[in-house]
């Protein structure tokens, strides 16, 4: 169990933008050392981050099996398929692996 941190030993987290050096960190620490506790990952990678911003930046941007552009026809029509039957309901996330939520749920409720 962690220690409850203090109010003066607490460790100033950074918030805006990531800099290209703490992606290869966090790059670096995830292809070694894989997944776990987001909280733990930041730390021990030395990111002044919190553990939801490192999990946010891994799954939306920096994985490697991470799809970028257009739905290729196979996943449009089942994601047409699948909202003939689901109606305006949340997509799987099995619909379209590779690419990441935000841009299915993009597709899924105004594009199509």
């Amino acid at each position: 169990m962690r220690k409850p941190e203090g109010k003066f030993n607490r460790v100033k987290l950074r918030k805006g933008s990531w800099s290209p050096e703490e992606d290869e960190k966090l790059i670096k620490y995830m292809l070694s050392d894989g997944q776990g506790c987001w909280t733990d990952i930041a730390r021990n990678a030395c990111l002044q981050r919190c553990g939801k911003s490192c999990r946010l930046r891994w799954i939306n941007y920096l994985r490697p099996d991470l799809r970028r552009g257009a739905f290729c026809p196979q996943e449009e029509r089942l994601i047409l398929h699948l909202r003939s039957i689901l109606g305006n309901r949340l997509l799987p996330s099995s619909a379209a692996s590779g690419h990441c939520a935000g841009v299915v749920f993009s597709t899924w409720r105004i594009i199509l």
